[in-house]
């Protein structure tokens, strides 16, 4: 097996070794393996994060391939989670992976939620609060995410705070879900990288400006714009 440092080497300066260290010792749970989820895996595994639990219940359909990084003529019909665990085993051994073809809400929380953050990379609202509402009992950081045609967010939700019910307020009659959006695969990628990043910022304990708050990008016309708690 080649080392780890070789593997690693180009993360270098702008992750000290010790950073490098940390991330190895890191488990990152990915909800949602789709779109987002297929970019967030990638960076991640290719960061240097130790372990991933992944979760989908989706399969792969030919709708996924203008924007899903794993959706292919040779994974159609299969699960998503268990296509990113491949995926991952592919590109080095050194990040443990294990895959839940399932909905979140239907695996124990004992056994799947063990992670030091989770990744939101879900397309529906009640599932968004249910997230963050787990993720709230465990004391576990939220990484949120969601495209639409150009135009995305990325927000922190750190423990104890409300961020998905400020950004998907309760309205009586449940939430309204929305018909199935434009989904671009540059602004997918872009939304991914962005939470791949703070991801790692967060279990490394670096601070961010999206802590309890969420950025707005619009690639359309090229904006950026952070929103404060």
């Amino acid at each position: 097996m080649q080392s780890f440092a070789e593997y690693f080497a180009r993360n270098q300066g702008a992750l000290t070794s010790q950073q490098q260290q940390e991330l190895r010792q890191k488990r990152v749970a990915v909800i949602g393996c789709g779109g987002l989820g297929g970019y967030v895996i990638e960076e991640l595994v290719r960061i240097g994060i130790g372990r991933l639990d992944l979760f989908d219940p989706d399969i792969f359909s030919r709708s996924n391939c203008n924007r899903q990084l794993n959706a292919l003529e040779s994974t159609l019909g299969r699960n998503k989670a268990e296509v990113a665990a491949d995926r991952c085993r592919a590109i080095h051994p050194l990040c443990s992976v294990r895959a839940f073809a399932a909905d979140f809400r239907a695996v124990a929380e004992e056994e799947a939620f063990q992670s030091d953050v989770v990744v939101d990379c879900l397309d529906d609202i009640a599932a968004r609060r249910d997230l963050a509402r787990l993720c709230n009992r465990r004391r576990l950081p939220l990484i949120h995410g969601a495209v639409n045609g150009w135009y995305g967010q990325v927000g922190v939700q750190l423990p104890g705070h409300d961020l998905i019910d400020r950004l998907y307020p309760w309205r009586a009659g449940g939430a309204v879900e929305p018909s199935p959006p434009s989904v671009l695969s540059f602004t997918v990628a872009v939304v991914a990288s962005l939470q791949a990043a703070e991801a790692v910022k967060t279990v490394l304990g670096l601070w961010s400006p999206l802590h309890n708050g969420w950025m707005h990008i619009d690639l359309r016309e090229g904006d950026f714009l952070i929103h404060g708690v």
